[in-house]
């Protein structure tokens, strides 16, 4: 069970509360008003605690503060496929929250966690206000962003080789950061469970390319080269 945080309540700011994605563009004066009106609650998880776990009744949207967790499905053989890592700022449990009240897949703290949990029954009904109208916004444009996310993962996986898929996942993050070398947020072992493959397998992948001169790389950091960059 998750742990109280009274006193993180009391010590988390406003400021720090303004930069999380969920808040952002609330008048300073709202985002307490609007966490305590649906009755916002802090809660800690210990290394593999679970936050949800798939099926259960949800409680709320949650706001992860400090530390990582890691969202998944599991099969009937009991493996786990990792759908998303959640790092401070990210938001889980909307789906569930306005499609039904179970969770939808299961969300586990991968280290010393800090959550801000909104509780669903509130969430259906906010008073018109202005901070009410900023946070139904902001959870628009989140929700928007992580739909344009998987409809990119789904096209990246219809490819119909590991190359193919690494070059369509390149290209999307190029146009996307505008920068080379690239930055994935992600590292080696995510980035096999993501595009569906073994490690080893994306290792080789990724020297043939190297050796091939399309890209160059330095642990989560990759040099496109314009060949890659141009091809369809």
């Amino acid at each position: 069970m998750p742990n109280s945080m009274n006193k993180m309540e009391r010590d988390v700011s406003s400021d720090f509360l303004l930069r999380l994605p969920i808040f952002q563009g609330m008048p300073r004066n709202e985002v307490i008003r609007f966490i305590s009106s649906v009755h916002g609650n802090y809660a800690s998880f210990d290394k593999g605690e679970f936050i949800g776990m798939e099926g259960e009744m949800i409680s709320g949207i949650g706001v992860l503060l400090t530390g990582m967790a890691s969202v998944f499905k599991e099969n009937a053989a009991g493996e786990r496929h990792r759908m998303a890592t959640l790092k401070p700022g990210d938001i889980f449990g909307e789906v569930a929250v306005y499609t039904g009240e179970h969770w939808t897949a299961s969300v586990m703290a991968e280290e010393p966690s800090a959550v801000l949990i909104l509780p669903r029954q509130q969430l259906l009904h906010l008073n018109e206000t202005a901070g009410a109208a900023v946070f139904q916004m902001n959870m628009l444009k989140l929700v928007s962003k992580k739909a344009l996310k998987l409809n990119q993962k789904l096209e990246i996986l219809s490819m119909r080789s590991l190359r193919r898929k690494l070059i369509r996942l390149f290209q999307i993050e190029w146009k996307s950061q505008k920068q080379n070398p690239l930055i994935l947020p992600m590292n080696r072992e995510e980035l096999a469970e993501y595009l569906q493959v073994s490690r080893p397998a994306l290792s080789r992948e990724l020297m043939n390319m190297k050796r091939d001169n399309l890209i160059d790389f330095s642990r989560n950091k990759f040099y496109v080269s314009d060949q890659l960059a141009e091809l369809e």
